[in-house]
């Protein structure tokens, strides 16, 4: 006996996409601009197709079920790069240059920027919009579509991602008040932390193993770190150290980038922090190879680029 063929269209995967994300078919229609009805068909058209239920619905709540979770997990990645790779073939077939939006935290790639945007207009003809990040965002923003790549300091914390080479590291650096008891030490042992307050991250599931480097909440012995202010940028944090409120853990290059009078930058002996590219695992495309490729051409040659040039690299962020 043959089979049925099942169809499943794009505008039903858009659908379930968006109430798996929201848990609400009526802030899913808002996002896709669609009757809350024409949501609701797309899901039962969907549901029909996979012969089972995506989502548990009562008058207080939606769910995903074990189903639609599998679903999520398999489609979602696919559906971002269809769609970026739809966007580009547009591009291509208009005469426009590609464009790729780059996520960065902080001073992103530092003095290696300037010389990776001239390898990769002159090189692989492609355009950069940057898009800067904070810390607990920089993963998701690459998982999501928001940005094609981000320049992320690791480990990864988000599934669906995987990294390029490492492109440098940095040692750490503690960031404490310009009159605190550390101040005028050369090498800080970690240990010290336990008599310490580091930032406080709001609550995120995905950042915890990014979290527990960059804040820890435990010296390598064991012993507890206090929390302090809650904080979401580098700036945040550079304004609950200069307060007094709390110390933090940057990487040594930060230093050149995001100093001022109130502050100062120590030595402390931790393992070093690296930055890869980021990118997801499901996109394949032409772009993001030449990404991949030039953002390693350029860290194998000028990774020891000079001061002034890494000035210009910020400037160039603008």
């Amino acid at each position: 006996m043959k089979l049925k063929e099942r169809t499943v269209d794009l505008r039903q995967i858009d659908c379930f996409l968006a109430v798996a994300t929201e848990l609400h078919f009526g802030k899913a229609a808002e996002r896709l601009h669609l009757a809350q009805s024409s949501v609701s068909e797309a899901i039962r058209s969907l549901e029909h197709e996979v012969g089972g239920r995506l989502f548990i619905r009562t008058s207080r709540r939606v769910q995903v079920t074990d189903l639609g979770a599998k679903l999520r997990l398999g489609v979602e990645p696919a559906a971002l790069v269809l769609r970026a790779t739809l966007d580009d073939c547009r591009k291509t077939a208009l005469g426009k240059s590609n464009r790729v939006r780059i996520g960065f935290v902080g001073g992103g790639l530092y003095e290696l920027t300037l010389p990776f945007v001239r390898q990769l207009k002159s090189k692989f003809n492609l355009d950069v919009d940057w898009v800067e990040l904070t810390p607990l965002e920089q993963f998701e923003a690459v998982a999501s579509g928001k940005v094609d790549a981000g320049f992320c300091r690791l480990p990864i914390s988000r599934d669906g991602l995987v990294q390029s080479a490492i492109l440098f590291e940095d040692k750490r650096k503690l960031v404490v008040p310009v009159d605190h008891r550390l101040a005028n030490e050369t090498l800080i042992d970690p240990e010290e932390l336990a008599h310490e307050t580091i930032p406080t991250l709001p609550d995120d599931h995905q950042i915890g193993a990014w979290a527990a480097i960059h804040f820890p909440e435990h010296t390598p012995a064991g012993l507890p770190i206090a929390r302090g202010p809650v904080v979401t940028t580098v700036r945040e944090c550079l304004a609950v150290v200069e307060t007094g409120e709390a110390v933090v853990i940057f990487p040594g290059r930060a230093e050149r980038y995001f100093s001022n009078p109130g502050i100062r930058y120590v030595d402390i002996d931790l393992p070093p922090v690296a930055t890869a590219l980021v990118r997801r695992r499901a996109d394949r495309r032409r772009v993001i190879g030449d990404l991949e490729k030039c953002s390693r051409d350029v860290a194998a040659g000028l990774i020891d680029a000079p001061i002034p040039r890494a000035r210009a690299a910020m400037q160039s962020l603008g």
